[in-house]
């Protein structure tokens, strides 16, 4: 959840990398599946604003009350009235709700139990709905390009109002538990002078790409594409050469789990054993 000046903050510091990259691939996705859709952990609007600008029927889900309201100031003033849910996924309404839901940005990572959010979305969804999530692989963290355990320089900019915006960060890795703790220090100063500071720790869940495969076949989905990168010319390119380890989803529900499809919980993600065949009714 993002709160105080971690809030503030987060769309000045994505602005600063450039157009956000998954918005040609986020349009893409839902041209496939017209009708209502949700983007789940949609925060300030950041991509949500411009693709309901585009025409796309998206509503939106955060349960950060401050990036909520960050969106609705946002919206308002491009003259937009979005459909937005303040709390947990789990207290929608059941049954199959929308054509689509997007989990961008790496949100299905920050979430304690990937397995139950997305067993969860499939109810939302009909039969062909779709599902889009995008995660990534901490190779820079794995591989020690980046220091374990002390601050570094993650983000440093100037506003609009001559204040500074600066971020470092510092990492913790439990390798055994494929887990991944950032710890992210905020600041905002003019001058030298520190006028506020946040500090704020994320627990991001980390897998190979077979393991988000192993966990869409469970949860009743069938892989459609796989892009790396953001970028859409490295889809389903199983002999793609270095990657910045990003990798986007393009999937469609083609059954309802079955409770008695079993996991094994090892390394802090799933792999999961068929213990009953399921029926293929896409």
């Amino acid at each position: 959840m993002y709160q105080s000046l971690e809030a503030e903050l987060h769309d000045a510091f994505w602005s600063a990398e450039g157009p956000p990259a998954e918005l040609p691939l986020l349009r893409d996705f839902l041209k496939r599946h017209p009708g209502p859709a949700l983007e789940l952990g949609c925060g300030s609007g950041r991509l949500l604003l411009p693709l309901l600008k585009d025409g796309f029927p998206l509503e939106g889900l955060d349960n950060a009350p401050e990036m909520i309201a960050l969106c609705k100031k946002d919206a308002q003033l491009q003259k937009l009235t979005p459909t937005l849910h303040c709390g947990d996924l789990f207290a929608l309404p059941a049954g199959p709700t929308y054509q689509a839901i997007a989990i961008p940005a790496f949100t299905l990572q920050l979430l304690p139990d990937p397995i139950a959010v997305v067993r969860r979305l499939s109810d939302l969804l009909p039969p062909d709905g779709g599902l889009y999530f995008s995660v990534f692989y901490p190779w820079a963290e794995l591989e020690s390009e980046l220091p374990e355990n002390e601050f570094y320089p993650d983000h440093s900019l100037t506003l609009p109002n001559g204040q500074t915006a600066r971020l470092t960060t510092k990492h913790s890795l439990d390798r055994q538990a494929q887990i991944l703790t950032r710890t992210h220090h905020y600041e905002l100063l003019t001058g030298n002078e520190v006028e506020r500071s946040h500090q704020s720790t994320q627990i991001i869940r980390y897998c190979t790409e077979e393991d988000w495969a192993h966990l869409l076949d469970a949860t009743g989905f069938r892989i459609q594409e796989k892009i790396e990168d953001f970028d859409p010319s490295q889809t389903n390119n199983e002999e793609a050469g270095e990657t910045a380890g990003v990798t986007t989803f393009f999937a469609v529900k083609i059954y309802t789990t079955n409770q008695n499809f079993g996991f094994d919980f090892y390394f802090g993600f799933v792999r999961h054993h068929r213990r009953h065949h399921l029926a293929d009714v896409g």
